[in-house]
């Protein structure tokens, strides 16, 4: 090799050996950011709209109470939202002014209709009367003792109405003194069989919902009351309410009238879900920072439904990636990045950098 071209190698090893350097130090001089990740793992999870509404009894389950003949209130013994048994009394009752006179002209009848049958019997045993007029009688007679044993049924049913079957009162619309015509309306008892809810929605979120989905019911202090299925959608807007109606089967016991929410599945995604920190909101949409090693690369995602702190996620990553958690909202795409136990605190011992502790 000749003097110039050893110099000329010399100086070309210089120059690699300087742009190496300077690669090393642009490295050590880059950003690392401290954050937490998870593992996106499976999950199925609901979408979900929520309402308020009422227990209440279906049409079907309702038996109408009404007053056997005119009469007086004289007590109400029970009161609306009240389960009663078959039989139990629910309203105490004077039989009207009216019909005490019906009943003693019914009583008077019969007493005619008993002595005229009588003094025609005589006259047939003597002659001056025949056959026909003694069944004639005869006949008399026994419509005045059914019209009579008939009104006494009426009049002794009516000093109490009592529950024609095993239910909830829903409504009782009478009070003490109150004068009842004969076949008057008096109330409503439901089968507690036949109960159902009643949820409110918008027009445009009632459109949403389909029969079948399933309903999960809590009380407004949020105890859990069990699930229920969508039996049918109403969507007619009710005038008062300027809500449509949800109708949902329930299992289980409620009481009638009960206020509650419910929480109505819409659909179900069943793949990767991330915690709802991990997700990055922008103008141009979510996004999620995917860690390999030891970088963060930003995707875009698409979300689905949420449920607690979990976000389904129908597009941009998969099942067992690793997503930042904590800090993703100050990573740009490419970032270096250590796990740490809390963004801004020194990384755990041992950790960060997958290398383990040096003596």
């Amino acid at each position: 090799m000749t003097p110039a071209r050893a110099a000329l190698l010399a100086v070309g090893l210089m120059g690699l050996a300087g742009c190496s350097g300077a690669e090393k130090a642009d490295e050590a001089a880059k950003p690392v950011a401290l954050v937490s990740t998870a593992v996106l793992q499976r999950a199925q999870l609901d979408g979900t709209l929520t309402a308020f509404g009422t227990a209440e009894v279906a049409p079907a389950g309702e038996r109408s109470l009404t007053a056997a003949t005119e009469a007086t209130v004289e007590a109400v013994l029970v009161s609306a939202g009240t389960e009663v048994t078959q039989g139990q009394p629910l309203v105490r009752l004077k039989p009207s002014p009216q019909a005490e006179l019906d009943l003693k002209k019914a009583a008077s009848d019969l007493d005619v209709a008993d002595r005229a049958l009588k003094r025609v019997q005589r006259l047939r045993a003597t002659g001056l009367a025949s056959d026909g007029d003694v069944e004639a009688a005869r006949a008399t007679q026994i419509t005045a003792a059914a019209a009579h044993v008939s009104l006494q049924q009426r009049a002794a049913a009516q000093r109490e109405l009592k529950a024609p079957a095993a239910g909830v009162v829903e409504t009782l619309t009478v009070a003490p003194g109150d004068q009842l015509a004969q076949g008057a309306p008096l109330g409503k008892i439901g089968d507690l069989g036949a109960l159902r809810v009643r949820l409110g929605l918008d027009g445009a979120d009632v459109r949403k919902v389909r029969p079948g989905a399933v309903v999960r019911l809590t009380g407004l202090g949020g105890e859990n009351l069990g699930e229920g299925r969508v039996s049918a959608v109403e969507p007619r807007i009710d005038p008062q309410t300027r809500l449509a109606a949800v109708l949902v089967k329930v299992q289980g016991h409620l009481a009638a009238g009960q206020p509650l929410k419910g929480e109505i599945a819409l659909t179900r995604a069943d793949g990767p879900a991330a915690p709802r920190a991990a997700v990055v909101y922008e103008a141009d949409g979510a996004s999620l920072f995917v860690v390999q090693k030891g970088v963060a690369h930003k995707r875009a995602v698409k979300l689905g439904p949420e449920r607690d702190d979990k976000i389904a996620i129908l597009e941009g990553v998969k099942v067992g990636e690793t997503v930042v958690v904590d800090g993703a909202a100050v990573l740009e795409d490419g970032m270096a990045v250590r796990e740490g136990a809390t963004p801004g605190a020194e990384p755990a011992a041992g950790k960060g950098d997958g290398k383990p502790d040096q003596p």
